[in-house]
């Protein structure tokens, strides 16, 4: 059995610590849709990875375009760390 780590932010430490703007900016352009970034994505990005990105995905683009940051989220530590693989992944697009 495996200890799960989680953490608590608030909205001001959502917008610190978490890059979703870029994120959401990143997979809603155009550049997203390139044969050599897919094959990128499935080498970079395990199974697991890609599906848990996917309500990631869908979380930056609620928050940045719909209704802001929550007051409050509770993630894994496991979801911080794939915020930021997602991140640094959109960042060298």
């Amino acid at each position: 059995m495996e200890a799960r780590i989680y953490v608590t932010l608030s909205r001001g430490e959502i917008n610190e610590k978490i890059p979703y703007a870029m994120i959401c900016e990143t997979r809603e352009g155009s550049r997203w849709h390139g044969r050599k970034l897919k094959e990128r994505w499935l080498k970079e990005f395990t199974p697991a990875e890609r599906e848990s990105a996917s309500r990631l995905f869908s979380l930056a683009h609620k928050w940045y375009l719909k209704t802001g940051a929550p007051d409050e989220v509770k993630m894994s530590a496991r979801t911080l760390a794939l915020w930021w693989k997602l991140a640094e992944f959109c960042a060298s697009i």
